[in-house]
């Protein structure tokens, strides 16, 4: 009989806030379940941005082989979700009704499958998403064998606590306050798992910016509401916009003052936790990912400390459900069903890029990591932006010791040009109006 397969992506779940001496928030259904099973705790997505993230988990492939700058999930026959279709697998999920997802949604065979996912109206776990998920887990909703996949933004930035979480015993910010509340509907939802019949995989597409202290970039901006009221009343109506762009200048001096007052004898881990959210970044703190194999097929309370991927994860899922896909093109992930016997698997780096802006910036970078080293650079230069980080000795990045180990940062660049050598340039799928709703919602997410 095959086994059913229930698949948890969390938008902007960080590692070091899954498990460790970081981690502040409750959350015993999710300690429960990494008890249960396998976890990697060097994890690592290969990207910043969502849409990049899902491309390279679903087709095992990084993304300068599927479109680095992709703007939609593709469901072409790359697309694992088609192997499990063409093994007899019924397809359910739950996630944002984003347009970069809807080609996604249409293989749901399940019709309530989505919920509001565009800041600042997302609708969280507590608002209707868990009563979604916990819906699709009742009494033969879901025929067998099924696949269901659950990608829940609760921890996405605005950041919202529930009310019953937002006390300090939940967690120090509002980021683990949230997760304390995401642990709650998780564990409703496994309680109706049976866990002899279900694989059961939980990561995230990447991690997040918490600000030190819970004090971030828009925290020290004054609001000015008074401000702008008096001018509109006072000001001739023809020079409006002049005035508001006028305050807007004067605002953002006295929020630049107060950032650079605030940083003040920080470390630069923690003074980047300030930066905004739309930042692009490639830190540990943005693509270190937990990954948690439980259920059936995988041995129970493991911690697997070797570096893996998320293009790993579905060449691991169907070798866990006896499926074979070494019919099908070349992918960049590899099984990690040996580590599950302890055999060692010799290491391979893992690479990450940006999500692209629009128009290319000193902010769109690439890069690789190895269980040792972080290296990232411009995207299209290799001498610029260049950043090397020790992660064993600074795993916060802290120091960038670039220029004074240049064998290292040609060591690493020859990875990275290996690895990219094949890139290519996905052609957009989308129509004209798609491309319209995916850019103002990805606006909005704060990627563009």
């Amino acid at each position: 009989m095959k086994k059913n397969i229930f698949f948890l992506t969390i938008d902007g779940l960080r590692a070091d806030k899954f498990e460790g001496n970081d981690k502040s928030s409750i959350t015993p259904n999710l300690d429960s379940l990494r008890k249960k099973g396998s976890y990697f705790s060097q994890g690592i997505s290969c990207a910043d941005g969502t849409t990049l993230s899902l491309n390279a988990i679903f087709t095992s492939k990084f993304p300068f082989r599927t479109g680095t700058r992709a703007k939609e999930v593709y469901m072409d026959s790359s697309n694992f979700i088609h192997v499990l279709k063409n093994n007899g697998y019924h397809i359910y999920g739950v996630i944002p009704d984003l347009t970069s997802l809807s080609r996604f949604r249409f293989s749901f065979e399940n019709n309530v499958n989505s919920f509001r996912g565009t800041p600042p109206n997302i609708e969280h776990m507590w608002e209707g998403t868990g009563k979604k998920i916990l819906n699709l887990f009742e009494k033969d909703k879901m025929r067998k064998p099924w696949f269901c996949y659950i990608h829940p933004m609760d921890l996405h930035d605005p950041l919202v606590v529930p009310e019953e979480f937002n006390d300090e015993k939940f967690g120090k910010s509002k980021y683990e306050k949230i997760l304390s509340s995401i642990d709650e509907w998780i564990g409703q939802t496994i309680k109706k798992i049976d866990f002899s019949n279900t694989l059961i995989i939980l990561t995230a597409d990447h991690g997040s910016i918490i600000p030190e202290g819970d004090v971030g970039y828009t925290d020290l901006e004054p609001e000015m509401k008074t401000e702008l009221k008096i001018g509109k009343k006072i000001m001739p109506k023809s020079t409006h916009k002049f005035g508001a762009k006028m305050i807007m200048g004067v605002k953002n001096r006295i929020r630049d003052s107060r950032l650079k007052q605030a940083n003040k004898g920080l470390t630069a881990y923690q003074i980047r936790s300030r930066l905004s959210h739309t930042t692009l970044l490639l830190n540990e703190e943005i693509v270190h990912v937990p990954l948690i194999f439980a259920g059936v097929g995988t041995p129970k309370n493991k911690i697997i400390p070797e570096l893996v991927r998320t293009v790993d994860i579905f060449p691991t899922i169907l070798d866990i459900i006896d499926i074979d896909y070494s019919i099908l093109e070349d992918r960049d992930g590899r099984s990690l069903v040996p580590m599950f016997e302890d055999k060692k698997l010799p290491e391979l780096p893992a690479y990450f890029n940006t999500i692209a802006h629009k128009e290319i910036t000193l902010d769109d970078k690439v890069g690789i990591r190895t269980s040792k080293y972080k290296y990232f650079r411009h995207l299209n230069d290799q001498e610029k932006e260049i950043n090397l980080y020790d992660l064993e000795n600074d795993p916060q990045e802290n120091i960038n010791i670039a220029s004074e180990n240049p064998d290292i940062v040609k060591e690493m660049e020859k990875i990275l040009e290996d690895f990219t050598k094949n890139s290519v340039t996905e052609e957009e799928k989308l129509t004209e109006e798609e491309e319209k709703i995916v850019e103002a919602q990805l606006k909005d997410l704060g990627y563009i």
